[in-house]
């Protein structure tokens, strides 16, 4: 299970990271750039099946 909350952990840092970078460049200079929403929705991937995994592991324990 503490696997699960390092992926969870892992995956909140790399969506503020490239987030922030994302909403920093396009409210600067207006631009939409893939190279910082890519990761973004990676990490938002991960993040989703991570907690996904975590309520299929606590059923599976009760």
């Amino acid at each position: 299970m503490s696997i699960n909350t390092y992926l969870i952990r892992l995956s909140f840092m790399i969506m503020l990271i490239f987030g922030g970078i994302f909403i920093f460049r396009y409210v600067k200079a207006n631009e939409l750039l893939l190279d910082s929403l890519l990761p973004f929705a990676v990490a938002f991937l991960l993040l989703l099946s991570s907690v996904i995994w975590r309520k299929k592991m606590r059923k599976e324990l009760s």
